[in-house]
């Protein structure tokens, strides 16, 4: 067994767009997700693969700084293995959502 523990995360929000100044803290907002590395589950729902626990708690503080002030936004960070268990009642897994290797990866 290893440390090295990568998870993935999803991201749903839902944010105003009543305005013109709502529909432009939702595009700041998709943008930042967008930057930070995550990529289009579907409509409002984003994914990102993460090394660990210390990259999670980096991301959860980044987020942190680009929410809007009005709507929701919620993060579930799931295993790998509870992600595959996802199941497709209609449509199909996406280019970015490839299976996470099993074998132990080394950084440098």
């Amino acid at each position: 067994m290893t440390s090295y523990k990568e998870v993935r995360i999803l991201i749903l929000y839902d944010l105003p767009m009543s305005d013109t100044i709502n529909r432009k803290h939702y595009i700041k907002f998709r943008k930042e997700i967008l930057s930070l590395g995550c990529y289009l589950v579907q409509y409002s729902v984003y994914a990102k693969v993460l090394k660990n626990e210390i990259y999670y708690n980096s991301f959860i503080t980044k987020l942190k700084q680009v929410m809007p002030e009005k709507g929701e936004v919620r993060v579930i960070k799931v295993t790998e293995k509870q992600y595959e268990n996802m199941i497709f009642l209609s449509g199909a897994q996406n280019s970015h959502e490839k299976k996470i290797s099993n074998k132990n990866i080394v950084v440098f």
